[in-house]
């Protein structure tokens, strides 16, 4: 019974079993419900201004041959977009504006458009 129990809660131990969250030495880490996540009022977890924005660039391995993702990191929040490499200085510029674009509306909550 106290182990269905935690693994209700997200505390379990299976290796097959999927988490809807868990805790590090950061926080609490949990995963929102569309209605719950693009509340307009949602709380910021954070109200000493704004977070810094971390901009990282990956290749992963994918059958498709789209294995370049942009990835943003916002607080605690992750956001990666599929694009197809930067080719010309312009489609760079474009890039960085978006991460401006980001930054900015990050106090209000992620609307990204």
């Amino acid at each position: 019974m106290l182990l269905s129990k935690m693994a209700a809660e997200g505390g379990g131990k299976e290796m097959n079993e999927i988490k809807t969250q868990f805790t590090t030495r950061e926080g609490l880490y949990k995963l929102l419900s569309h209605s719950e996540y693009s509340r307009p009022n949602r709380v910021p977890f954070n109200s000493q201004g704004s977070n810094p924005v971390r901009v990282s660039f990956v290749n992963v391995n994918d059958q498709s041959g789209n294995g370049d993702r942009l990835c943003f990191n916002v607080g605690r929040e992750l956001y990666f977009y599929i694009y197809k490499g930067v080719r010309k200085v312009s489609h760079l510029c474009e890039i960085f504006r978006f991460c401006i674009k980001i930054k900015i509306k990050a106090k209000t909550g992620p609307s990204l458009g």
